[in-house]
């Protein structure tokens, strides 16, 4: 058990409900009552920003905090899915496009706060190839980033959000891919940011094997040991060393896999954070079937519960 003074807490990104369960009922009730769980990461392709237009959005908003609330469950925040992955949003080329992701963001921002969520994360943004591998066009990009998030702090601090979280990835087109970078953009993002913009860890992303990086950087454990303090969201799934798998924790996994909860823990332990949401984010292929989904699921959680006891 972890008998530190850390207090982990296990959470679970709705992204597994994408396209197979559609209302806020059946999420909530799968989460609380199949799964044992009380927070939640909400994930953006279920309630897009823009892609879904008002007044639905906002009604839609106020529906899932209301279920929320009568499941007893804890929106920790408003994480970007896959939609927003496939485009550039805040570092396209083109400053008008940038301007449009921006809005994205914005929209972000507002939904969250609608649906009592306590703050926004994930990536929000991809340098083109031409740009990042221009030095001088990557610092462009790399602080045009860290004042867009400022900006969005200050918009998220207006609409009563507690924080942003900014989530690391494995390439250098994704700011941040390494240690170095992500300590540097949290540093300087929050030398004038309206609340705090964090980092978020997935321990599937140290696997930058094909860019330049240092070994500390394809170890997800040191991640945690440097980052975990301000890395109050922690995203969690079985993987291999050179790829982010987003694996269930199921006995056939955990044989091919890389995480182990207690080194999880121990590492996070040992960096003096002190407090952390796990939060599984488990992504099953189209073609599997619902009960498969729950099933491995259930097994995830209730394998991490030998090791966290909230």
């Amino acid at each position: 058990m972890n008998n530190s003074n850390s207090t982990l807490k296990l959470g679970i990104n709705l992204a597994f409900v994408r396209k197979r369960w559609t209302s806020p009922e059946e999420w909530f009730s799968i989460v609380k009552e199949k799964l044992g769980l009380e927070y939640v990461e909400f994930c953006s392709d279920l309630l897009d920003p823009v892609f879904v237009s008002e007044p639905t959005r906002s009604r839609l908003a106020a529906e899932i905090k209301s279920k929320a609330e009568e499941y007893g469950l804890q929106i920790v925040d408003y994480c970007t899915g896959m939609m927003p992955h496939c485009i550039n949003l805040l570092s396209h080329p083109d400053p008008e496009v940038r301007q449009d992701g921006f809005r994205w963001c914005e929209g972000a921002v507002k939904v969250a706060a609608k649906m009592g969520a306590r703050g926004i994360g994930g990536h929000f943004d991809a340098i083109s190839f031409r740009d990042w591998s221009d030095e001088n066009r990557y610092e462009f990009y790399i602080a045009g980033l860290i004042q867009a998030f400022r900006g969005l702090s200050k918009l998220a601090g207006e609409r009563g959000l507690e924080f942003i979280l900014w989530e690391q990835m494995y390439v250098p087109g994704e700011v941040p891919y390494t240690i170095d970078q992500a300590e540097e953009v949290y540093r300087r993002t929050n030398e004038d940011a309206g609340l705090p913009v964090y980092l978020l860890v997935d321990i599937g992303h140290a696997c930058c094997q094909n860019y330049p990086h240092k070994p500390q950087d394809r170890d997800p454990y040191t991640w945690l040991r440097r980052l975990a303090p301000i890395s109050p969201v922690i995203h969690i799934h079985q993987t291999t060393a050179d790829a982010s798998c987003h694996w269930p924790f199921t006995r056939e996994y955990n044989e091919a896999g890389i995480i182990r909860p207690e080194k999880v823990i121990e590492a996070i332990n040992s960096s003096g954070s002190k407090e952390n949401y796990l939060v599984f984010e488990v992504f099953h292929p189209l073609a599997a079937d619902e009960g498969q989904v729950l099933d491995e699921l259930s097994q995830t959680v209730e394998y991490w519960r030998r090791h966290v006891e909230e």
